[in-house]
């Protein structure tokens, strides 16, 4: 039981951490974050935040696996998906759910940031969004060779835009500029019926 009770409170306490963590960084930006910083807003003391996460690269590489995660979620019900094209357009409102999180959004912007000047952080997120762009195309082009997709499409050509859009609003969203909902649903699902010709 005891064991238990601890395991709770080391996932609450990371938890707790990389909320603060996320916090500073959409407030400050990733660069002038200091760990004394994060320590302050998650009101844990520098000895247990270094328990947890030794360095402030330790935090960035927790969310880097925490957008892993997310993006498995949704390759997974892609795979589960009897036509992926039609599971990437039913995957919409939760993935919009995501997008159009104004804090998600700045936190994005701010990585981004990062992650032209720190190589480190660079290559962290790279290989997050190098492995899902790569699963998402073996993904289209296993029902291509279902045939379940036009052999005219250019699977990766059609990643790549679908990917695009998708930071694209991410950015949208980040500088208050989101559109209404239900149309940019509405047109996303369009978008993506014409980039795989259903």
């Amino acid at each position: 039981m005891a064991r238990t009770k601890n395991e709770a409170l080391h996932v609450k306490r990371k938890s707790q951490i990389l909320a603060a963590a996320r916090k500073c960084f959409i407030a400050n930006g990733i660069h002038t974050t200091s760990m004394q910083e994060i320590c302050k807003t998650s009101k844990i003391s520098p000895g247990a935040l270094y328990r947890y996460y030794p360095s402030k690269q330790a935090i960035i590489e927790a969310i880097a696996a925490h957008e892993h995660q997310q993006n498995q979620e949704l390759i997974e019900f892609l795979r589960d998906a009897k036509d992926p094209v039609v599971g990437l357009q039913q995957a919409l409102p939760d993935t919009l759910d995501t997008l159009l999180n104004k804090d998600f959004a700045r936190l994005m912007i701010e990585i981004s940031t990062e992650a032209s000047r720190n190589k480190d952080v660079h290559r962290v997120f790279s290989e997050v969004e190098d492995q899902f762009k790569r699963e998402l195309i073996e993904i289209f082009v296993s029902a291509q060779q279902n045939k379940g997709l036009p052999k005219s499409v250019n699977v990766p050509e059609a990643i790549y835009i679908v990917l695009a859009l998708f930071d694209g609003i991410t950015s949208q969203t980040a500088n208050d500029a989101a559109p209404d909902r239900k149309q940019l649903t509405s047109n996303l699902d369009k978008m993506i019926a014409t980039l795989f010709q259903q």
